[in-house]
């Protein structure tokens, strides 16, 4: 009895410390999710993504179908527009890349 209550508020204090986590809004995952999709974009040079799959993977769990289908697209839109980019839109497309995206490629957000 005595080990089923420890287990017990062992687990309730895990529970509340992934509730305490810092909150990421719908947006922030969506944009994350698009830098998921150029980061994996051959096009653009394919760079490794663990940290970012493990982070969307966590953060869509409990999101409502929409978001989840949201990321979905988002990745594969970022994905095709860096396998077709030349020119200006390439460097553009790099610039977000490796500036507004580095910290969620990182996986530090």
């Amino acid at each position: 009895m005595k080990t089923i209550l420890i287990s017990t508020l062992a687990v309730m204090g895990l529970a509340g410390a992934v509730q305490a986590a810092p909150a990421v809004s719908d947006i922030q995952v969506l944009q994350a999710a698009r830098c998921r999709g150029l980061a994996a974009s051959e096009g653009l040079g394919k760079l490794d993504t663990t940290a970012i799959d493990a982070f969307l993977k966590v953060q869509t769990q409990s999101r409502e179908l929409a978001v989840r289908a949201s990321v979905a697209n988002r990745i594969a839109s970022a994905t095709a527009q860096g396998e077709k980019a030349s020119g200006a839109k390439k460097d553009k497309l790099l610039a977000e890349r490796d500036g507004a995206c580095a910290a969620w490629l990182q996986g530090r957000q």
